[in-house]
């Protein structure tokens, strides 16, 4: 598909309605006021739609809260600015998206029904998004010897039965035709982070090799929390499944990636050993970003001994 045609199906999401501190007036950035926002994806929903597979598809919660974030955390002069920004996360998605901003309280000091801004876009280097297409090495980002990226993931569950749970997820990565398990750890107990009272949770690590690019193979991720009964009610709350996307590339080939929706390399895995000790099993030692610059993943882990942490299984 070139960057001036368009697929044949469309995923449309009507009338999201935000608070948001937009405007060219002091008052509009102080008080805020409501937008509404109409995103049209143009892609392919046949695969999705022939194997029921929530995988193969743009996952609409998720991106309703992508947009919900790019409203929220942002103070534009101009709904341009903000129609812009969204549809350039929306290329993420897809190769050509339509974005509406509507703004029913804009300060007019007449009768009027709307005003809206209307932008359309098209990536001129196609996404990869359906089963059997060959996704795009990130340049730069390490690759492995079938022609794949390299990259590894975090695991961890502590509702239901949760190794069961874990054994599930690491089969539906695998399963995927684009990503193969390279290598899984040995699975950990670990005491829950974040002060929320709960029960203790399971964490293992998988290193991938894939042809995705790591949006979508975060996309795949979520696609399977989801399909597990993953919700996002409580920060660092109890879960049936969390997947975390840590490290795409190795360690002399890394993608960097800050965007709204993906942070690479994960901005909090030195502070957390239940990510570190499967992740040293599986490599040995690898530098690692940290606020001191790159140091060994040895040596962050081993900072970290205050912290409850047990191997219950090898891998």
């Amino acid at each position: 598909m070139t960057g001036t045609e368009s697929a044949p199906d469309r995923i449309e999401l009507r009338g999201l309605t935000v608070r948001g501190n937009h405007g060219v007036f002091d008052f509009e950035k102080r008080e805020g006021q409501d937008f509404v926002i109409d995103v049209t994806l143009h892609t392919s929903v046949a695969r999705a739609a022939a194997t029921d597979d929530l995988t193969e598809t743009i996952h609409y919660g998720e991106l309703a809260e992508d947009v919900v974030g790019i409203v929220e955390n942002n103070t534009f002069d101009l709904i341009e600015t903000l129609a812009e920004h969204i549809a350039d996360h929306c290329l993420s998605l897809c190769d050509h998206v339509e974005v509406v901003v509507h703004k029913p309280s804009a300060p007019i000091q007449r009768t009027f029904d709307d005003v809206r801004i209307r932008v359309e876009r098209f990536r001129t280097t196609p996404v990869a998004a359906s089963k059997g297409e060959t996704g795009t090495a990130v340049p730069g980002a390490g690759g492995t010897d079938d022609g794949g990226t390299e990259a590894y993931l975090n695991l961890g569950a502590n509702l239901g039965d949760a190794a069961d749970t874990l054994d599930q997820a690491v089969a539906a990565l695998d399963r995927h035709p684009d990503i193969t398990v390279t290598r899984r750890s040995s699975l950990f107990r670990t005491a829950p982070w974040g002060g929320v009272e709960q029960n203790d949770f399971l964490n293992l690590g998988v290193l991938v090799s894939t042809t995705l690019s790591a949006l979508e193979l975060l996309s795949v991720a979520q696609g399977i929390e989801v399909a597990c009964g993953r919700t996002r009610q409580l920060r660092w709350g109890p879960r049936t499944l969390d997947i975390d996307l840590i490290r795409f590339g190795t360690e002399d080939a890394e993608l960097g990636s800050r965007t709204p929706r993906l942070t690479l390399p994960h901005p909090h895995a030195h502070e957390r050993a239940f990510v570190l000790a499967p992740w040293a099993e599986l490599v040995g030692d690898t530098r690692i970003d940290t606020p001191q610059g790159r140091r060994p993943l040895s040596a962050v882990l081993a900072e970290l001994d205050d912290q409850d942490i047990s191997r219950i299984t090898s891998g």
